[in-house]
């Protein structure tokens, strides 16, 4: 079954000011990993069951991209 889904989408335009690096900051997403519950199971050294935080939103169940962006000349590029 297709479900919607939201895309958000990054426009890279260079900064008008003295800047080398600029930080962005995205939408609230539903952690893939853990699917949104905040946490999975594992087994312990007894070989039980746990539940433990995801190692992604580390327990939220919610995520949030930032994104760091460094302009170089191109001649920095090598």
């Amino acid at each position: 079954m297709n479900m919607s889904r939201t895309k958000q989408v990054l426009e890279l335009l260079c900064p008008e000011g003295k800047t080398g690096m600029e930080q962005l900051t995205g939408g609230v997403q539903e952690c893939n990993c853990c699917r949104g519950s905040g946490w999975h199971w594992e087994k312990d050294a007894l070989d039980e069951e746990i539940k433990i935080d995801c190692p992604v939103c580390k327990g939220v169940g919610k995520v949030r991209p930032v994104i760091t962006i460094e302009w170089r000349p191109v001649c920095q590029d090598k």
